[in-house]
């Protein structure tokens, strides 16, 4: 029974947290009382109708409605958004934003669709890239071997000839001789 009412208690502040979200263009103790509000409401139907059961409290959240159509509701029940005027920044402070509050909290993540196509092409790139350099190193491997024309057999090592016994002066003679 714990772990059910626990659920189902987390469901519900989940569900008023939502609604805060959404409540971001509105001042904070307007939002703070209308969250409190709703808090109350779904406190007093859940023990009018003993609602201790996740399914059971799923089902007056959504006999409140969404979310969003809360928020709806209540931006409509305040009046024009000009109806509120911010407070001037304080002296150094950023600016309040109120767009950045006041914008769908969940926006839709821009698509990816293009990063399994950039993928794709990049491996096609490389491919064709190191296929080309293959196809480059044999035509230039076939055009030098059939330029020179056949490799010639090695030849004999030259050894130089044995220098040649000098000449003597006139008049000399070698000994031995």
């Amino acid at each position: 029974m714990t772990t059910t009412n626990t659920t189902s208690d987390d469901a519900v502040r989940e569900y008023l947290r939502a609604v805060d979200l959404r409540l971001g263009g509105l001042p904070l103790l307007q939002r703070r009382e209308l969250v409190t509000d709703l808090e109350t409401h779904i406190a007093a139907v859940r023990a009018d109708r003993g609602a201790h059961s996740e399914g059971e409290v799923l089902e007056i959240l959504e006999r409140l409605g969404s979310p969003d159509v809360v928020a709806a509701a209540a931006y409509a029940e305040a009046g024009p958004s000009g109806a509120f005027p911010l407070p001037p920044p304080a002296p150094g402070a950023r600016p309040y934003a109120a767009d950045t509050y006041a914008a769908e909290p969940y926006a839709p993540a821009p698509s990816r669709a293009w990063v399994p196509v950039a993928i794709g092409l990049a491996i096609v790139t490389g491919l064709l890239f190191i296929a080309g350099v293959v196809a480059l190193m044999f035509v230039a491997r076939g055009d030098a071997a059939s330029s020179v024309g056949p490799v010639p057999a090695p030849a004999e090592p030259y050894l130089p000839a044995p220098p040649a016994e000098p000449a003597l002066p006139d008049g000399l003679v070698r000994p031995g001789q």
